[in-house]
């Protein structure tokens, strides 16, 4: 970890422990407070997105994106909310209004928002219904949420502290639809401060995690907005009013997507690191905690059943860390040539489908290996699993994913002609040819094409470089039976031969987190002294 970075989690404004004892508003803007202290520090921004100035960080981009991940995934989650309004403004601006707004959008500013989601239909971009109508008499625009519907839902960073929100709507012209476009929208003119006319917030609390990232849902009742409030890097109105776009109505609903991709690595690797903390302390917790058998006490890690569970733990935390590096790389390579976004597309949907189900499955995993340590916020377990709760439902539902990746593989199988060469690639023929004699898909097969796809990229990054021996490799293949599909029986009799202490402290060794992301007791041999300090400290 960068010595930036490692100077503010030491500081104390980032002491960990201090969101469980602090009132919602004020861990709220604590997390506002702990935003600017980052961006002020440098160690991150836009510029670090692929196609910005300094994408050859990107890298860098998602490594730190995680660690902030794995420390407080409200706090995560608040900063890819911003970045990624920054990121539509970056997309969809003229040159002229990029200037314009550069400086506030990189250096935190002004606080963003992106005002994308309706409640009415999700994450569906292409049925929202906010409108904004062109007015010739005043030659302004009139921004409308016309339905309860339309109402902007779980936007981050909306309750109290952004200004701008980024708000993607239809834009009717003289009474024509001229398809999706996107407005930077100024709701506050100062941070906390009130609301400008025609907005109404409303708070999504209380929810089941993240509770710091301020959630909101906003109603837009006919509010004014200026001419230059419409981002114009394919579209404007001239001095006379004349609607003017480079782009066929046909592409405009496209275009406006561009925006929708990179936020799937970062929150990926927030969950990766947070799934690998977990099982780090798994790990910790089990080299001190002590347990009484026929010889004498001896620590948990001792006891092989308790080692299977963990090792099985510690594979897939791996996967999940093969796995980003392999969507990541594709993505660097291939960022600059459009004609692979659809392929790039579907690896940030399997990325965030996939990262979901197993980061979620790994702190579940954990949080119980550490029986009622597990349970204590201290230990950061727990806290864990409540804020990444939300994974499955950020940046796109984690099945309407899988269904995107199963309907690609049966419209252009990969496997004709040709044989699979590992174990995903061959569950992904069988389910294409399964599919084939039903002439449609089920839930589970889907689910299982996406693990297969993930596996594919898995096996391929790790046997490339061979990062893995091949007995881990193997292991970490079988771990990954019961989802690909029922009919595929796991072999557990290796995951059981294999979970020595010597095998679990070198997967310990490759899935450690800097040390200044560890805040938990179990981490320390005396954390049972520390667990009950109060009760023998003096009164």
């Amino acid at each position: 970890m960068e010595a930036t970075l490692k100077a503010l989690f030491s500081s104390s404004l980032f002491e960990p422990r201090q969101r469980h004892h602090l009132g919602l508003q004020a861990y709220m803007d604590l997390t506002i407070r702990r935003m600017h202290a980052i961006f002020d520090s440098g160690v991150i921004s836009n510029e670090l997105w692929l196609g910005q100035s300094r994408q050859r960080e990107f890298a860098k981009l998602c490594e730190i994106m995680g660690w902030l991940g794995a420390f407080d995934y409200a706090l995560h989650s608040s900063i890819v909310d911003h970045m990624i309004a920054v990121d539509a403004l970056f997309n969809h601006a003229s040159p002229r209004q990029v200037v314009r707004y550069r400086d506030e959008a990189l250096r935190l500013r002004k606080v963003y928002a992106f005002g994308c989601t309706e409640v009415g239909v999700g994450t569906d971009v292409r049925h929202v219904q906010t409108q904004v109508t062109y007015d010739r008499k005043r030659h302004c625009l009139i921004l409308h949420s016309p339905s309860p519907q339309a109402c902007k839902c779980w936007i981050g960073n909306a309750l109290r502290a952004a200004q701008v929100v980024m708000v993607i709507a239809r834009l009717m012209v003289d009474g024509e639809d001229q398809g999706h476009h996107w407005f930077r929208v100024v709701i506050r003119k100062r941070e906390n401060g009130r609301l400008q006319e025609g907005v109404r917030v409303m708070a999504c609390d209380p929810k089941g995690g993240i509770h710091a990232n301020q959630v909101a849902a906003i109603r837009f009742d006919h509010m004014t907005i200026p001419m230059d409030a419409l981002l114009q890097r394919h579209a404007h109105f001239t001095d006379d009013g004349a609607f003017v776009s480079d782009l066929p109505l046909a592409e405009r609903f496209i275009d406006s997507l561009k925006t929708f991709l990179q936020e799937r690595l970062l929150f990926m690797a927030g969950i990766r690191h947070s799934a690998g903390l977990s099982a780090h302390l798994g790990y910790r917790f089990a080299r001190h905690r002590l347990v009484h058998g026929a010889d004498g006490r001896k620590p948990l890690l001792s006891q092989p059943l308790f080692r299977q569970r963990l090792y099985a733990i510690q594979l897939k935390a791996l996967a999940l860390k093969y796995l980003e590096q392999a969507v990541r790389k594709r993505f660097e390579a291939h960022w600059a040539q459009p004609p692979r976004r659809k392929e790039l597309h579907l690896l940030a949907a399997l990325d965030k489908a996939v990262g979901a189900w197993l980061g979620l499955d790994v702190i579940a995993l954990s949080r119980e290996l550490c029986g009622s340590q597990g349970f204590h916020h201290y230990n950061q377990i727990v806290t864990q699993r409540m804020d990444c709760e939300v994974a499955n439902t950020f940046a796109g539902d984690s099945s309407v994913m899988a269904y995107q990746i199963i309907r690609d593989a049966l419209a252009r199988p990969r496997f004709v002609g040709s044989t699979p060469s590992n174990l995903g690639q061959w569950v992904e023929a069988k389910i294409v040819s399964q599919c084939a004699e039903t002439a449609g898909f089920d839930h589970q097969q889907a689910v299982g094409m996406a693990y297969a796809r993930a596996l594919d990229l898995i096996i391929q990054e790790v046997e490339s470089p061979q990062l893995l021996d091949s007995e881990t490799l193997t292991d970490l293949v079988e771990v990954f039976y019961g989802p690909l599909h029922s009919w595929l029986s796991p072999r557990v009799q290796n995951l059981r031969q294999h979970a020595t202490q010597t095998q679990i402290a070198r997967l310990a060794g490759q899935l450690k987190p800097p040390q200044a992301l560890i805040s938990a007791m179990i981490d320390a041999p005396d954390y049972i002294r520390q667990f009950t300090r109060p009760l023998y400290e003096e009164q």
